[in-house]
């Protein structure tokens, strides 16, 4: 049994708090926007200009070894249960609203907004859901523990014309529908409202943004001035995603919360150099997942908690974000909820000790999976690389390396350890996963 003070949250202690603000748990942001690569932000030394993220990492923590899913819903998926996909069988990218079935079942998975909920936080999300059909399960984010939303109904193509997504969605908006005009710039200003109301009770805000990286209307490209017309939109896009990050950055701190909000941004589905991939009936293939794949990015920022401008090459997955939030909630996690993450306080807090962190993080998609540690990766395709040596997985590990070998056993008896893949969520899809694989 765990003891109060390991009930306590480490960052509380770590600081040299006393217990008596271990009541003051913090408000927690969760910022994750599809198709962000590390490539896509300047501070990680992309090519698009991105003030406000860069500034979000000079105040805070930004870390370079973090991996996602290879797939969009998956690594949603993950990041709200804390399990991979081989536990909760959604192991291949599935949009509910376009393909059917029942989506992620509040009653098997227990979120980590739900959690939160349940320990007093008050809870919100607003952007693109997409694990539900909010149409015919209007009461899907209630289940998973959001008291107030502001989101986007997906519809099936046929239901909608190019370009609605992002400029005249139908939004569910705490239980009502309403058509916008621009639906990022409603739901960010639900999002801010909310954040800057007088409350006593710690909030937690999930914004899985509506726009992308990449926008709607950007195409394959197949000439020269194709391409470059796909950049423009793409700085477009990636300008638009920076700005509405810096608004609700600019409203947590115009409210003067910003010492007791920790805002986290991430991106997930990230669509980097090493992957092969292309889509099909709104289901990504990728023939290879890699590294540079699923590598996203992370930044952290906790003004009143954690020493900013640092950079961490810290290992982390999306099944740690779940603990990671219990931790820093102060809430104690239910015996019955397994979890496969890991929190990384102790990385926030910049702790040397490499036993309260991760020795390796865990990607999959389909039948196909892939760990790595600091140095060395391996998948079940029997792929072996030397990252640091190899970043782009090219080459075989060179055969006199003499640290290689042990490495390799290591990560392989990992890898061999993990169960088989749970039923798929969706039965009726079966042959088309069969087929992806």
């Amino acid at each position: 049994m765990k003891t109060l003070l390991n009930l306590l949250p480490i960052w509380l202690i770590a600081l040299g708090m006393n217990t008596s603000h271990a009541a003051k748990t913090p408000n927690i942001i969760l910022i994750l926007v599809d198709n962000l690569g590390r490539d896509s932000i300047a501070c990680y030394g992309g090519k698009y200009a991105t003030p406000n993220i860069d500034q979000l990492a000079k105040d805070g923590v930004r870390y370079e070894t973090v991996w996602s899913m290879p797939a969009c819903t998956p690594s949603r998926v993950t990041l709200l249960t804390g399990q991979y996909p081989f536990r909760h069988g959604w192991t291949q990218h599935y949009n509910v609203a376009r393909l059917g079935g029942e989506g992620l079942n509040g009653k098997r998975f227990k979120t980590v907004a739900k959690c939160l909920r349940e320990g007093g936080y008050q809870t919100a999300i607003g952007g693109n859901w997409l694990i539900n059909h909010l149409s015919t399960q209007p009461g899907a984010l209630q289940d998973h523990g959001f008291q107030e939303h502001c989101v986007w109904v997906d519809a099936k193509p046929e239901q909608t014309g190019k370009g609605t997504r992002n400029l005249t969605p139908q939004l569910l908006i705490n239980g009502k529908l309403e058509k916008v005009v621009n639906g990022e710039k409603r739901i960010n200003a639900f999002l801010t409202e909310f954040a800057a109301r007088d409350r006593k009770q710690p909030f937690f805000i999930y914004y899985p943004m509506l726009l992308d990286g990449v926008p709607p209307t950007e195409s394959k490209r197949t000439s020269t001035q194709q391409s470059s017309e796909n950049m423009s939109l793409r700085a477009t896009s990636i300008k638009h995603v920076d700005q509405l990050i810096g608004d609700l950055i600019k409203a947590v701190d115009t409210n003067a919360l910003q010492d007791k909000t920790i805002i986290l941004l991430t991106g997930n589905y990230v669509s980097a150099i090493a992957n092969d991939t292309t889509k099909q009936n709104d289901e990504p293939k990728n023939t290879r997942i890699s590294d540079q794949g699923v590598r996203a990015p992370l930044i952290v920022r906790a003004p009143k908690q954690i020493k900013g401008g640092r950079v961490s090459r810290d290992l982390i997955d999306f099944t740690d974000f779940y603990p990671t939030f219990m931790e820093l909630a102060g809430i104690k996690t239910p015996d019955s909820l397994i979890l496969d993450g890991r929190s990384f306080v102790p990385s926030l807090c910049g702790s040397e000790d490499p036993y309260q962190k991760r020795s390796w993080i865990y990607s999959q998609l389909g039948s196909t999976r892939m760990i790595r540690d600091w140095e060395h990766l391996i998948d079940t395709n029997r792929n072996f690389h030397d990252l640091l040596e190899d970043p782009l997985q090219q080459d075989e590990v060179n055969p006199l390396d003499k640290i290689a070998p042990g490495r390799r056993q290591r990560l392989q008896i990992i890898l061999d350890r993990f169960p088989n893949n749970a039923a798929s969520p969706f039965p009726a899809y079966s042959r088309v996963i069969q087929s992806i694989d």
